[in-house]
Order: structure tokens, then C-alpha cells, then sequence
């Protein structure tokens, strides 16, 4: 009665009686009568009990979980670096932005400088055509020196 239960299950004598291996499994694998192998569940009816971790087994996974971790690392190193690459083009894509803005600025100034430096002075007074000469001695003192 007590032979299906796990406790007395390591504890039946084998069928072979002595310690020579035997082929036991359709795939050639070989068991002693000192270590039988563990019945597998369809086996006899019976579910098959929960054994405990193998230590090189225990310490492969855990070295999986290290190397996961570590490559889980890797990529939020990556993708902050990407992050940090992104922001720094923006800002150089601003940075452009804004000296094309002044470059704009600065054509439609010097463009109406030109415009005050050839304007035609025969028909102003000569009040106008001295102030118009201060204006032009400092667009000249502004661009050409």
C-alpha cells in the first residue's frame, strides 16, 4: 500500500537486485539499482514528486539572471545615450535655426542700409541731407570697419 507514496518510493527494492546499470529508458539512458530513476508522472498514475534544484543547474540560472541583468543595463545605458544624443542634435537644430534667423535679420538690415546709403539727396532740404549724412557715416562705420 505504502510503496506509491513519496516517502517509501526511494526505498523499493529494484528489479535487477544488484548494482550493475541497466538501459532503462527507450532513449538508452542508463540507471544503477543504487539510483533508480524517478518515476515520471504518467507512470503508474502517480504525480511526480517535486525535487529540489541541482546546484550546477541553480547556479547556471543565476548566472542567466546576472547576464540579463547586465544586458539589461547595457540597454538603458544605450537608449539614455540615445536619449542624450537626440536632445543634443535638437538643441544643435535650434542653435541653426536661430542663426539662420539672424542671418535673415541681419540681410534685411544691411539691405535697408543700402537703401539710406543710395538714396538719392538731390530733392531733400538740407536739413534732411545733413542728417541723412550722419546716418550714412554710421551704416559706414558699422558695416565697413
Amino acid at each position: 500500500m505504502l510503496r506509491l507514496e513519496q516517502k517509501w518510493r526511494s526505498q523499493l527494492p529494484t528489479q535487477s537486485g544488484g548494482s550493475k546499470r541497466t538501459k532503462v529508458s527507450a532513449t538508452g539512458a542508463y540507471s544503477s539499482s543504487s539510483n533508480p530513476e524517478t518515476p515520471l508522472a504518467d507512470e503508474l498514475g502517480v504525480d511526480s514528486p517535486v525535487r529540489p534544484q541541482g546546484s550546477k543547474k541553480s547556479k547556471r540560472r543565476e548566472k542567466e539572471r546576472e547576464e540579463e541583468k547586465e544586458h539589461r543595463a547595457k540597454m538603458m545605458a544605450i537608449k539614455e545615450k540615445e536619449i542624450q544624443i537626440q536632445a543634443a542634435m535638437k538643441e544643435q537644430e535650434l542653435q541653426t535655426q536661430r542663426y539662420i534667423k539672424e542671418m535673415e535679420i541681419k540681410a534685411k538690415e544691411r539691405e535697408m542700409d543700402m537703401q539710406i546709403l543710395n538714396a538719392d539727396t538731390s530733392t531733400m532740404s538740407e536739413k534732411r541731407r545733413a542728417l541723412h549724412e550722419i546716418a550714412c557715416e554710421k551704416i559706414m562705420a558699422k558695416w565697413f570697419t
